[in-house]
């Protein structure tokens, strides 16, 4: 099991100190947080010289911005969306890890209480494949791993479960598009979250862990037991990584995450 953290938990007022402070916990792998408006040459040359001296790793990288959250529902929107992935994945290809890309992620107008969101209408489908298409292409072209995340359904009106996921990578057929399975997410939208699991085998390639109130692993009512032991069946062997709220009082909580996942994991 290796396990990784989101930057945002981190301390530290430079990218080497939140680095220095994940370690002290023993994290192997970073969610990093790189906005595309920031990515200057002297900035990128800080994370990789910073990475160079330290073991751990990008685990995921996450570009934020406009072209990271707006939906990809106009042709305006999808080049504006293009031009913020084709960076965002420049960047994967020098700082590694899987590339975060999102078709929308941004809360839902009117707010869906009691069903998910329709089918999407033809034309927005199109525009979606399309926009995934050149994605994949590009990551094929520098050797990146992009990442599709199933999101609930109050933060996207795209794919919500693991099988919707895994239906938008057969339709643009692409090895190099993975799945995101976040069990925040999947604990709202999968009606069962191993059998989930065990049906995307071969296609997940990152796991996000946030329980059912979105805080750290523990402090929610999720069993991350089943879920782990179908994550062992199906032979994966990447990062667990801590993708939830900022710790009240980190010192402490981490350290009972850590053991709690850990715990989880070897009696699942």
């Amino acid at each position: 099991m290796k396990l990784a953290c989101s930057e945002r938990l981190a301390q530290g007022g430079s990218f080497g100190e939140r680095i220095a402070y994940l370690q002290r916990f023993g994290f192997e792998g970073i969610e990093a947080r790189v906005p595309v408006a920031e990515a200057t040459p002297q900035r990128l040359d800080e994370i990789t010289h910073t990475l160079a001296g330290s073991p751990l790793k990008v685990s995921l990288l996450i570009c934020p911005g406009e072209g990271f959250t707006i939906p990809v529902d106009t042709a305006e929107r999808r080049a504006v969306k293009w031009a913020h992935a084709k960076r965002a994945l420049e960047i994967g290809a020098r700082l590694g890890g899987v590339v975060d890309i999102l078709p929308e992620y941004q809360a839902q107008t009117p707010l869906p209480l009691s069903d998910r969101s329709k089918s999407l209408p033809p034309a927005e489908r199109d525009l979606l494949l399309g926009f995934l298409q050149d994605v994949a292409d590009y990551a094929e072209r520098l050797s990146v791993t992009v990442g599709l995340e199933a999101i609930n359904r109050y933060e996207t009106h795209y794919f919500h479960r693991l099988e919707e996921v895994m239906t938008i990578i057969d339709q643009v057929g692409s090895s190099h598009l993975k799945i995101i399975a976040d069990f925040f997410h999947m604990q709202i939208e999968e009606r069962d979250i191993a059998t989930s699991i065990e049906n995307a085998a071969g296609y997940i390639g990152y796991v996000q862990l946030g329980d059912s109130n979105r805080e750290l692993p523990g402090q929610g009512h999720t069993d991350f037991r089943p879920g782990f032991a179908a994550l062992k069946r199906i032979g994966y062997d990447g990062y667990l990584a801590l993708e939830c709220r900022v710790p009240r009082d980190p010192e402490r909580e981490f350290s009972e995450c850590i053991h709690f996942v850990r715990h989880c994991w070897q009696s699942a």
